[in-house]
C-alpha cells in the first residue's frame, strides 16, 4: 500500500519541478527580449543625438560663414542694402542658401553678352547680341529640355541662360527684336506649352504674365496673354528629347497650321518652396521620343559664385544642378553700367502681325479662346515696372538736378547759386551713354531777378528744354540783372536766337478738307492730292482696301531709297485715303477676300490700338522669290467717314547678290507706325469736302 502512495507523490513533485523550470526559461527569454529592446532604444537615441549635434554643427558653420560675409560687406562703403527675398525664390541648395543678390547682378553679368536698353513701358530690358544681329534668333532654342522633379527644365547652352530662362520674361518689340525683362522669381522655365500627338511646342511667357502662387498659370495662357503662333517653337514629338533641339525646330511658317492641331497644356504651379513647370505628359513624350528621356532630380545652387564664370547647368548621374541665386527686390540705385538705347514708344509684336493666311490666323485665335477661359481670379495683366526702373525717362520727363536726387539723374555735375533754397549744390554721375529723352519744360522759377548776381556762373541750372536746344519764353527763365556795361538786353539775345534755329527734323502735315494730320520725318518725300497712289517696284500700284467705291487719296509720304543702304529695301511709304460713302460697320471691313474662302466674304480684321485710337487692321503680301511687297491697312471711322492708312514696304534683290542683306522689316514698319501713331483728327463738316482750302505743312520745333 505504501508503494501506491509513494509513486503519486514522486510524480507530483517531478511535475512541480518541471513547471518551475519552464517558468524560469520563459522569464529568461522575456528578460533577454527586454534587454535587447532597451539596447536598441539606447542606440537609436544616441544616433538621434548625434544627428542633431551634426545638424547643429552645420547650422553653426553656415551662420558663422554668413556672419563673416555680412561683416565683410559692412566694411565696404559701397555696399547696398538688400531687401529680403521672396519665399518662392528660396532653393533646395547644394551648398546652403547663399546671400541675396540684387538686380545689379543681372546688369553687370549680362552686359558682356548683349546690351541694355531703357523702355518707357518695361524699364530696363536686355537684348542678347545674337538677337540684335539675327532676326531668326529666338529664346529657348539653344539647349534642350529635361524632365525633373520640378517639371520641364530648360538646359541652356548660352552663357546668359542661367538668368534669362529662369528669371523674368521675354517679349518681342517691333523694330528691336527679342528682349528680356528681369524678374525675381526662379522657375525651371517660363513658357506656355502646346501639344498634340505629333508636335510639342513652347513660347516664352510675356512680362504681363505675373505668377501668383494661388492661381498659377494654366492652359488659358494663350487666350489670356494673346500669345500668337509666331511666338512658338514647334518640334516633332519624336524629336523632343534631342540633345540640341534647335536643329529640330520646324519652320515658323508652319506654326499657324500646327497651332490649329495642338492644345494648350501649360501647367505652372507652386509646390512648397518651388515653382513647378509641368506641361506635356512625361510618359507620353518619353514613349514617342527617339532619344531616351531620363527623369532627373533638380538641385538649385543658391550659393553659386557668379564672379568666377558664367554658371552652366551640370548633369551628375541622376541629378541636374543649376545656378539659382536668390534675387532681392530692385533698388532705386541699381541701374546698368551702360544703356545703349532709350525707347520712348514701345510696340509689342504678339506673334500675329506677320501671318499672311488671315483665315488660318482667325481659326487659331478662335481655337485658343475655346480651349480654356481664364479664371476670374487670374493675375492682372498690367505690367508693373520694378522700382529701379521708375526713372525720369519712363515717366516721359527729364527733371533738373535741382529737384532730383543725384542718384536718379544722369545730368552732369552742376552748382546752383541763384536760388535761396537750402540745397545749393546738386551733383550726379553721368551714365556711360546718354540718349535723347522726351522732356517737359520746367515751371518758371519763383526766385526774383533782383536776387541774382551779375556773375554768369550764378545763373540757374539750364532747364531740360535748353539742354535739348529748345527756345523758351523769356518769362520762363528769369534773366540776371545786368550791369550798365551790358549793352544788349537778354530778351533781344533770345530773339536773335530764333533766327538761328536749325530746320526741324519732324514735319506736320495737315489737311483741312478731311481734318486729318500726321507727323513725319523731314527727309521723307510728301505728295498730296486725290491722284496720289503708292506703287511697289515690279508689283504695280497699291490699291485701296474699301468694301465700297468712293474712296479718294489724301496724302502720302515715302522714305528715300537710300534709307537702308546695303539691303534689299526699295520703298517704304505711309498713305492716307478717305471714303465718305461707307457706314461705320462697313469701315470695319476690307475688300480683299481670302482666295481660299469659297464664299468670297471679306476677311476679318484685327482690332488694334494705335496711339489713342482703336483701329481695324489687316495685311497683304505679294511677290515672288526676288521682289516682295508687304502692306498693312488700318481703318478708322471718324467725322462720318472711313479713313484708311496704308503702311507699305517693297524689297528686291535679296538672294541674287551676296552683298545685299535683307532689310529688317520690323524696323521699317516700326518707323512707319510712329507716323501712324501721330495721326490726329479735327472735326469737319460734310460740306467742307468740296472746299478748296489747301493742305498745309508745318515744322515742329527742333529736337
Amino acid at each position: 500500500m505504501k508503494k501506491f502512495f509513494v509513486a503519486p507523490a514522486v510524480i507530483a513533485v517531478a511535475t512541480l519541478v518541471s513547471c518551475q523550470k519552464q517558468q524560469t526559461e520563459a522569464e529568461k527569454n522575456a528578460e533577454v527580449e527586454r534587454q535587447v529592446q532597451e539596447r536598441l532604444a539606447a542606440e537609436h537615441q544616441t544616433e538621434q543625438q548625434q544627428q542633431l549635434q551634426q545638424q547643429q554643427a552645420d547650422l553653426d558653420a553656415r551662420e558663422k560663414a554668413l556672419t563673416e560675409k555680412e561683416n565683410a560687406a559692412a566694411a565696404t562703403p559701397a555696399r547696398r542694402e538688400r531687401a529680403e527675398p521672396e519665399p518662392v525664390t528660396r532653393a533646395r541648395a547644394v551648398s546652403g542658401a547663399g546671400p541675396t543678390s540684387g538686380y545689379s547682378t543681372f546688369y553687370t553679368k549680362l552686359e558682356p553678352h548683349g546690351a541694355w536698353l531703357e523702355t518707357a513701358d518695361y524699364g530696363y530690358v536686355w537684348q542678347p547680341r545674337e538677337a540684335e544681329s539675327s532676326r531668326s534668333w529666338r529664346p529657348y532654342t539653344n539647349g534642350r529640355w529635361v524632365y525633373t522633379d520640378a517639371g520641364w527644365t530648360w538646359i541652356s547652352e548660352e552663357p546668359f541662360g542661367w538668368a534669362t530662362y529662369h528669371y523674368g520674361r521675354w517679349t518681342r518689340l517691333r523694330g528691336i527684336g527679342w528682349v528680356w525683362v528681369p524678374g525675381q522669381q526662379w522657375a525651371p522655365a517660363w513658357v506656355s506649352w502646346r501639344k498634340s500627338n505629333d508636335y510639342v511646342g513652347w513660347a516664352p511667357l510675356p512680362p504681363e504674365a505675373r505668377f501668383d502662387q494661388r492661381t498659377g498659370i494654366h492652359n488659358w495662357s494663350d487666350n489670356y496673354y494673346d500669345i500668337g503662333p509666331d511666338q512658338y517653337c514647334f518640334v516633332a514629338t519624336r524629336e523632343f528629347g534631342a540633345q540640341r533641339i534647335e536643329s529640330t525646330i520646324v519652320p515658323p511658317e508652319r506654326n499657324v497650321a500646327i497651332v490649329n492641331q495642338t492644345t494648350n497644356v501649360t501647367n505652372i504651379t507652386y509646390n512648397n518652396t518651388t515653382i513647378v513647370n509641368e506641361g506635356p505628359n512625361y510618359d507620353e513624350v518619353r514613349a514617342q521620343s527617339r532619344e531616351p528621356m531620363q527623369r532627373f532630380r533638380l538641385e538649385r545652387n543658391a550659393s553659386v559664385d557668379l564672379n568666377v564664370e558664367a554658371p552652366r547647368p551640370l548633369v551628375q548621374g541622376e541629378t541636374v544642378i543649376v545656378a539659382a541665386p536668390v534675387i532681392s527686390a530692385p533698388q532705386a540705385s541699381e541701374r546698368p553700367p551702360a544703356v545703349k538705347q532709350n525707347i520712348t514708344q514701345v510696340t509689342v509684336d504678339l506673334g500675329w502681325a506677320a501671318i499672311g493666311d488671315h483665315e488660318a490666323a482667325k481659326k487659331a485665335r478662335d481655337k485658343m479662346k475655346a480651349e480654356a477661359t481664364p479664371p476670374s481670379n487670374a493675375p492682372s495683366k498690367k505690367f508693373v515696372k520694378a522700382a529701379a526702373t521708375t526713372t525720369t525717362a519712363s515717366q516721359g520727363a527729364e527733371i533738373p538736378a535741382s529737384s532730383t536726387p543725384a542718384t536718379a539723374t544722369p545730368l552732369p555735375s552742376a552748382t546752383i547759386s541763384a536760388t535761396p533754397a537750402p540745397t545749393a549744390v546738386a551733383t550726379s554721375t553721368p551714365e556711360t551713354k546718354m540718349t535723347p529723352r522726351r522732356v517737359i519744360p520746367s515751371e518758371p522759377s519763383p526766385t526774383p531777378a533782383a536776387t541774382s548776381t551779375p556773375v554768369p556762373s550764378a545763373s540757374p541750372l539750364p532747364t531740360p528744354a535748353q539742354r535739348r536746344g529748345r527756345l523758351l519764353d523769356p518769362s520762363a527763365t528769369p534773366a540776371p540783372r545786368t550791369t550798365p556795361s551790358t549793352p544788349t538786353p537778354v530778351a533781344k539775345d533770345t530773339k536773335k536766337k530764333t533766327h538761328k534755329k536749325r530746320p526741324a527734323a519732324i514735319v506736320t502735315y495737315s489737311d483741312p478738307k478731311t481734318g486729318v494730320s500726321f507727323r513725319y520725318p523731314r527727309k521723307y518725300e510728301l505728295a498730296s492730292g486725290d491722284k496720289v497712289q503708292p506703287e511697289i517696284e515690279g508689283l504695280g500700284p497699291v490699291p485701296m482696301n474699301f468694301v465700297q467705291p468712293g474712296g479718294s487719296a489724301v496724302a502720302m509720304v515715302a522714305a528715300p531709297s537710300t534709307t537702308y543702304p546695303g539691303t534689299d529695301f526699295t520703298t517704304a511709304f505711309f498713305h492716307v485715303n478717305v471714303n465718305r460713302s461707307l457706314s461705320e460697320q462697313e469701315c470695319s471691313l476690307f475688300a480683299f477676300a481670302d482666295t481660299r474662302n469659297p464664299d468670297g466674304e471679306p476677311m476679318d480684321a484685327e482690332k488694334v490700338k494705335v496711339g489713342t485710337f482703336g483701329m481695324e487692321k489687316t495685311s497683304n503680301f505679294a511677290g515672288d522669290a526676288v521682289k516682295q511687297g508687304e502692306t498693312q491697312y488700318y481703318h478708322r471711322y471718324e467725322n462720318g467717314a472711313c479713313y484708311e492708312f496704308v503702311l507699305g514696304l517693297g524689297t528686291a534683290g535679296y538672294g541674287t547678290d551676296k552683298d545685299v542683306e535683307a532689310v529688317n522689316h520690323d524696323e521699317v514698319f516700326g518707323n512707319l507706325e510712329k507716323i501712324l501713331a501721330s495721326v490726329k483728327f479735327e472735326s469737319v463738316e460734310r460740306e467742307q469736302v468740296v472746299a478748296k482750302t489747301p493742305a498745309t505743312t508745318t515744322q515742329d520745333a527742333p529736337k
